[in-house]
Formats: C-alpha cells, structure tokens, sequence
C-alpha cells in the first residue's frame, strides 16, 4: 500500500509535499504500527497542524477578509504588528521572506503601507493556501509578492529563496516552531543555524510562538526558555515582547 497516496486521498492533505507525510509516518509513535493505524495517525498529526487551517470559509477567501478566518491569522492586527516591527528596525527592508507563512500573505497590502513595496517571498506547505494568495496577488496586480510551495524540512529550498532575496531583508517565523519540533525534536536550533548562515548582518528575524491554544481556551504553561536562549546564544536579540496571544522576538545575526 502507498501510505502516502492514501493519505492524501483526503482533500486537506492533498496539497502537501510527500516528503512531510514521509516524515511524519517516521515517527516513533507512527512507524511501528499497522498500516491502517499509520494512516489515521498521520491523518489526525496532520490535521493538527496543516488541516485545521482549511476551513472553507479559508478556500473561499480572496481578499485580505479572508485572514479573519483563518486560526492563526485572525488574532493579530496587521497594521499594528508591522507598525510594532518598524519601531524596533525601522523601514529599510528590499524584501520579506515568510517561512510557514499560512495565509500572511493576504496581509501585504498592510504591510505596504508600513515598509512600501518591498518584494514579499512565502513558503508554504499547503498548496492550496499557496495558490489562494497567488491569486490575490495577481488580481491586486502585486507584482512583487508571491508565495512559494515547499516543504522547510528541506532547507536547500529554504536557502536558496534566502540567498536570493535582496539585504536588507525581514525574515518572519511566525507559529512555526511548535510545528517543527512536533515533527522532529531540535530541527529548529539546526534550521535556525542553518538560516543564520544564509542571512547578512543588517537581516532582521521576527520569531514567534503561541501563548494560548488553538481554540484560545487554554493559555500555555510551558514556557519556550530554551528557544529564546538558544536566539540570544546565537543572534543579537533586539527585543521581546507580547502581542495577539503570541511570544515574539525579533533579533539579527552576529
């Protein structure tokens, strides 16, 4: 049986990479199982942290509207946030790069009005949310923004839209870490160093995590010390501070 082929038989898992399912059947509590019980317990890990996002009203969206659907967008205000993140950085940014951007890129025309037409770079796992923000940038005729798909488990791909994305350059890793380390304990401290490596001195990275779950109902009692060591470690952190049920820190390499 193709595990993977099956799993996607599903229309929420459709449009993500093989190489993520792949990984995700690896897992110790996944690999030695049945294969019936392989597929619905990757089902429900995917759901979990990919699924859930793709609600219809989410699939039907097409204009910035669309991120007061979406569970991880809905909370913030974006003019605030990129307003918050100039304060600390300023202005002077050539592009964005958005790792795990989910739907964020219905946020640019906010974010426009705070740095200017800077050139706007997503990854995304989810084809489908991929495809929903293309449209909307090419009927806002945004020519400068586009979101790419991929897998950041495969970081050549992740360095290779670092490398080519013009300095000074903001750098967003926004809900993402949670997901990662899910799959694969300590991937972040290695993809972080590995992006370090990809950024110039005068790059800005805007990290952020949860503070409350999903439905918002549960406010979380596991403070993530260990990443914000291992950033101050690593980067020159600028500030911290909280916003939107969320953690963030912005830093710069040293």
């Amino acid at each position: 049986m193709d595990l993977i082929k099956k799993i996607k038989e599903k229309k929420e898992f459709s449009g993500l990479p093989d190489s993520l399912i792949e990984k995700v059947l690896t897992q110790r509590i996944i690999k030695n199982k049945s294969d019936e019980e392989k597929i619905k317990l990757s089902r429900a890990f995917l759901r979990k942290y990919f699924g859930v996002f793709l609600t219809n009203k989410v699939l039907k969206g097409k204009d910035e509207k669309v991120l007061m659907s979406h569970i991880s967008s809905k909370k913030r205000d974006y003019s605030s946030f990129y307003e918050k993140i100039s304060s600390f950085v300023g202005k002077n940014f050539r592009s964005v790069v958005d790792l795990g951007c989910g739907m964020n890129g219905f946020s640019y025309p906010y974010f426009v009005k705070v740095f200017g037409e800077v050139k706007y770079i997503g990854f995304e796992a989810t084809r489908q949310l991929c495809d929903l923000q293309n449209g909307f940038f090419d009927k806002s005729e945004f020519s400068d923004a586009r979101v790419f798909w991929g897998d950041l488990f495969n970081f050549e791909q992740v360095k290779g839209i670092l490398k080519s994305s013009a300095s000074p350059k903001l750098v967003l890793f926004l809900q993402v870490v949670d997901a990662l380390e899910s799959v694969e304990p300590n991937f972040s401290k290695y993809f972080l160093l590995e992006m370090k490596r990809s950024l110039n001195k005068e790059d800005v990275l805007v990290i952020s995590n949860p503070l409350k779950s999903i439905s918002g109902r549960n406010r979380f009692n596991i403070k993530r010390r260990w990443l914000e060591d291992f950033v101050k470690e690593n980067f020159n952190v600028i500030d911290k501070f909280d916003l939107f049920d969320e953690e963030f820190l912005i830093a710069k390499g040293i």
